[in-house]
This record gives structure tokens, sequence and C-alpha cells, in this order.
């Protein structure tokens, strides 16, 4: 059964631990700047697990899943911290509902502490839009989706936390995102992916509060052992974008702004990754702006595409953070078509593979 969900109970707002990490410095060192939007009060409902849906008496039978993750829940693109909608799929407004029409649901992830209540945050060296609670509420509400952490405030350096940093980086994350009424959130903490992964924050707190450490593998593909084997990391294969495969074509030689993946990542790679896997397997696919067409004439942002050949091996953007709508399209298409995979959130994968379903 498609999307079964798991809440945990909510914990208070941390906000002692929180604020003394000294103010809320600007994610991935875009400016701190908020964009207007229309203020709403939607909440999201509990949701509970569908009978059936897991069997944490068999791991290893368990399965198999895809979690669609959408990293800091970039709803659009922006032109110096400016929405600009012109060749993207938003996420609120064509990516969510195409998922609904084929019976599945996303997963965005949140960094609680630059989250505004109902402006989008500007991020990405101004480039992207993230949502607003406001956002994350109706795409709750509305399409059943699931929010996990992408920490408090981004920090740049996880190893030289202080031990209430600590605590405010990991579980009290998870504390704002129960506060707003969000389902998902003890399912995974998704740390900076610049770095590399913290075994002592995730070993000390991120385990005592999360299903899962996120980390980044190109099969993005986690067995249900690591579901018994401490401190829980998980794998998340990102569809990154890059130069095309084309070579003796100008797109082949493109350079990647965000110095990220070289190559374009094909759908067809994807699709195959998924297509192998057996019960007892978790495949995560992380994904940030979908983009259509060609990239509009931008003033500042400097992030360029081009979609619109009919062969993905001829697609290519600068950025790792943009990638081809159709070509995602084209695979949850084949998840679709894949009647034995479960697609749901990250907390209902950790009650599967032998994690707790409920956190402090």
């Amino acid at each position: 059964m498609r999307n079964a969900r798991l809440r945990a109970a909510a914990a208070p707002l941390l906000v002692a631990a929180v604020a003394a990490l000294g103010g809320l410095p600007s994610a991935a060192g875009a400016p701190a700047r908020a964009v207007r939007a229309p203020a709403h009060a939607a909440r999201a409902p509990a949701h509970a697990v569908a009978a059936g849906a897991v069997n944490p008496a068999d791991p290893a039978g368990a399965g198999p899943f895809v979690t669609l993750l959408f990293s800091r829940a970039e709803v659009t693109a922006a032109d110096n911290c400016l929405p600009d909608d012109s060749g993207v799929a938003r996420l609120d407004t064509v990516v969510a509902p195409y998922l609904q029409s084929l019976g599945m649901a996303g997963t965005g992830s949140l960094v609680t502490g630059v989250t505004q209540e109902t402006a989008p945050y500007c991020t990405h060296n101004g480039g992207s839009l993230t949502a607003s609670w406001a956002q994350a509420a109706s795409l709750a509400h509305n399409f059943g989706w699931s929010f996990v952490s992408h920490t408090t405030t981004y920090p740049g350096q996880l190893a030289k936390l202080s031990p209430t940093q600590s605590y405010a980086e990991t579980c009290g994350s998870t504390a704002a995102i129960d506060a707003h009424g969000l389902p998902g959130g003890h399912g995974l903490i998704a740390y900076p992916g610049v770095q590399a992964p913290p075994p002592a924050l995730q070993g000390n707190y991120g385990a005592g509060c999360f299903a899962w450490g996120r980390t980044y593998s190109p099969s993005g593909t986690t067995p249900a052992a690591n579901g018994s084997t401490p401190p829980y990391w998980q794998d998340t294969n990102a569809a990154d974008g890059g130069a095309c495969h084309v070579s003796g074509t100008p797109c082949f030689n493109v350079a990647s702004l965000s110095k990220g993946h070289p190559r374009y990542e094909l759908p067809s790679v994807i699709v195959a990754q998924i297509q192998a896997l057996q019960p007892g397997q978790w495949y995560t696919l992380q994904s940030y702006i979908l983009v259509t067409g060609t990239n509009p004439r931008y003033a500042k942002n400097a992030t360029r595409w081009d979609c619109t050949s009919p062969n993905p091996s001829l697609h290519w953007t600068n950025d790792s953070e943009r990638y081809c709508y159709s070509d995602w399209q084209q695979i949850v298409a084949a998840i679709a078509a894949m009647p034995g995979v479960t697609v749901t959130d990250p907390l209902t994968v950790g009650v599967a593979f032998g994690r707790p379903a409920n956190y402090p």
C-alpha cells in the first residue's frame, strides 16, 4: 500500500536550546531574506500507519521502499531572491499534484531555524526559495507529505558544535517540526551534504531523536540491517544536474556552478537501480528544483539548463541542484509501474526496519 504514514508524538519546542546557538545564519551562505507570501493557517492533520503497511517483526522481508525526498523543500527558483517560476515545475502546484495523481506523496526537509511562518526563505545564493511553515502544512494537509529535519541552522562546522548546539541542531529541529503540526519529523535528519557525515553527532544526539541520519551514496539503497546497526545511517542518491552525455556537443563541457555532479544523472540509471530493489531494501531519491524547457534570462541568477531534447543524454544543467522535470517524471512513472514497491516516508521505513516508532 502506497504512502503509509506513521506519526511520532509531538515534543515541546526547544526555544532555550536554539537560542543558545547565538543566532540563525543563512543556509548555505545565502542572504537571510524572505519573500512575502499570503498568510494562511493550514495545519496538517494527524496520521496513523495503515494496517499491514509495515511488519517490524520481519525487517528483511519488508518493502522494498522508495522515498522521494525534496532537499530543503525548495518550492521554486528565484532571481536575486525574487520568485521566478519561469521554466520551473513548482513543488506545490505541479510536483505535489502530479505525485498525488499517482497515489504517491513526497517528503520535504526543512532547515527549521530559518523557515518563515508564511514567507519562503531565500537560499542557494539567492536562486531558490524554500517552503514556509504554512506552505509545508498545506503540502501535508492537501497532498499527504511528510517533513524531516535538515538541522536547525545548517551549520558549517558540525564537528565543532558544543553539546547545547548539538542538541539544538538535532533534537531541537525535530521539536520545531512537531510544534508546527507536521508529520514525519522524527524520520530523518539530513546533515549538510557539503560535510562528511558526523558519526559523533549522529551517535550521541541524532540517533536518539530520529530513525535515520542521511548519508549520500550513488546506490541510494539502505539495507534493513542498518535499522539494527548504530548509528543508523541511511543512503540517499541525488538526482543531480550536470553536463550532458554526448561528446562533441557544447553541452558536454558545461561547467557546474556548484562544483557538484560532473555529468547529468540519466533517468534510466535511477530507474534501473529502483527496479533492482529487493525486500529489505530502501531507495531514497533526493531532488531539488525541477526545471523545464530552457532557463529564463535571469538578471542575477547564474543557473542555466536545457531540457528540450527528447533524448535525456542531451539534457544538461550547470547546477547540480537543477534537474529536468520530464526526466524526474520518467523515474516516478516507472516507480508507479512497479506494484511491489511502496513509496513512503523515512519514519515508516524506520519502523519496518526495526527502529522505534516514537522518540523523545
